[in-house]
């Protein structure tokens, strides 16, 4: 047995898109699920006047003002009683794209997460 579903909402409105892919299959008595979601937020879009402005805009942020660290967050869990493991991982930050003369600044969750499930226990 094997189930794939995808997701992919855009919204204008509020400047987000959501992907999201979710995969279920039995293997030798034990069912895995995968689920993989990306979130994506547009921030802010600044339009430049002339291509040098780039620079200037550059120059403006600083790091203390702007930090572009990526949050990386990982947990695992382990379930002896219904026969489970489970780990789970999300990474959080902001990136900057430029397309023609405007900078979208875009801030960003992805998020994997997987179970094994033993059915013999499950049951």
């Amino acid at each position: 047995m094997r189930e794939v579903q995808f997701k992919e909402l855009c919204s204008r409105n509020t400047r987000k898109k959501d992907i999201f892919l979710k995969d279920v299959f039995e293997k030798d008595g034990i069912m895995t699920k995968t689920e993989r979601r990306c979130l994506y937020f547009l921030k802010e879009a600044i339009h430049l006047e002339k291509p040098e402005d780039l620079q200037k805009w550059l120059d403006s942020q600083s790091p203390s003002k702007n930090p572009a660290k990526r949050n990386f967050h990982i947990l695992k869990e382990h379930n002896d009683s219904i026969g489970e493991d489970k780990i789970i991982c999300k990474i959080a930050g902001t990136f900057y794209a430029v397309v023609t003369k405007t900078i979208y600044v875009i801030y960003f969750l992805h998020y994997f997460k997987t179970q094994f499930i033993k059915l013999s226990i499950a049951k």
